[in-house]
């Protein structure tokens, strides 16, 4: 598999596009941004004027997409992935969807004779430009062998984690503790900040303590100087995270307490407006 279709060559999507041509494979990209795709030309990727055409040249499919229902419209469209795949070629979704909209895609696939996998991401656009990123991998354990060079060239850390739908799962987990955990920063900093403690002294000593944790590595700056303009990861994002892992585990006839709280605090930094900022600015909203 030396041919890959990669559509959507964004923030994330420019990265993998990097490695998996400093790898040697042959990427054909699409994104319906033009200056996405000529920085993608820029790195040696072949442009195209479509999905169909990404795909139909492409032993191997990577989509990085906003949502679940754009995800479906370009596998499953009249002029889909789907449909421009010959039978055994792979399908990689390293968007962030719910776990049934994974699912169902791969039944379309499977109808198809097509190896779909749900594949999202952690590490964020420094994750993917470095090819370090960890890959959450739903789907088929048969046919990891042949997807798993590809993982390798722009992922360090892969789980296989079950059958389709599993990865998503993982991820919007994942997210929600990350969401969780930075409103949880925002309201501990301003109580400390308002006793008497500065904001950089008190994460000193949360870093140091048995509350340490990555968000604050990560998030830090952002979070103790106030510059959500420096966006890592942007609140709209998150909050649709967020919002999918609410609808999957009231799907599972799970309570989610806690997620529903935090889902309320993302909807009110949204209704300030704050939505193209870096996810961290929910801090301010509380």
């Amino acid at each position: 598999m030396k041919n890959i279709g990669v559509i959507g060559c964004g923030a994330m999507g420019k990265g993998l596009v990097k490695n998996l041509i400093n790898n040697g494979y042959k990427v054909y990209a699409y994104d319906p941004s033009q200056d996405a795709l000529a920085i993608c030309e820029a790195l040696g990727a072949i442009p195209q004027p479509s999905p169909f055409e990404a795909a139909r040249q492409a032993d191997l499919v990577i989509s990085s997409l906003p949502g679940p229902s754009i995800v479906r419209d370009v596998m499953m469209g009249g002029s889909g992935v789907f449909s421009a795949l010959k039978p055994h070629s792979f399908v990689l979704d390293m968007s962030t969807i719910d776990p049934k909209t994974a699912q169902e895609l791969n039944q379309a696939a499977k109808e198809q004779g097509i190896h779909f996998y749900d594949c999202p991401l952690s590490g964020g656009p420094k994750g993917a430009d470095a090819g370090t990123l960890t890959i959450m991998v739903g789907g088929d354990d048969r046919y990891l062998p042949d997807i798993r060079p590809v993982l390798e060239s722009i992922g360090k850390d892969i789980f296989l984690l079950g059958p389709s739908g599993s990865g998503q799962v993982a991820k919007l987990c994942h997210n929600m503790l990350v969401a969780l955990t930075t409103a949880g920063l925002g309201e501990v900093l301003a109580v400390g900040e308002k006793a008497g403690v500065s904001r950089s002294q008190l994460s000193e000593v949360i870093q140091s303590g048995s509350a340490h944790n990555r968000v604050l590595t990560v998030f830090g700056e952002n979070i103790l100087q106030h510059t959500y303009e420096n966006v890592l990861f942007s609140l709209e994002h998150m909050n649709k995270d967020i919002h999918l892992y609410k609808e999957t585990a009231e799907f599972y006839s799970e309570d989610s307490p806690l997620g529903q709280l935090v889902c309320d605090i993302y909807e009110k930094a949204m209704e300030q407006g704050k939505g193209k900022l870096d996810s961290s600015a929910v801090c301010g909203s509380i």
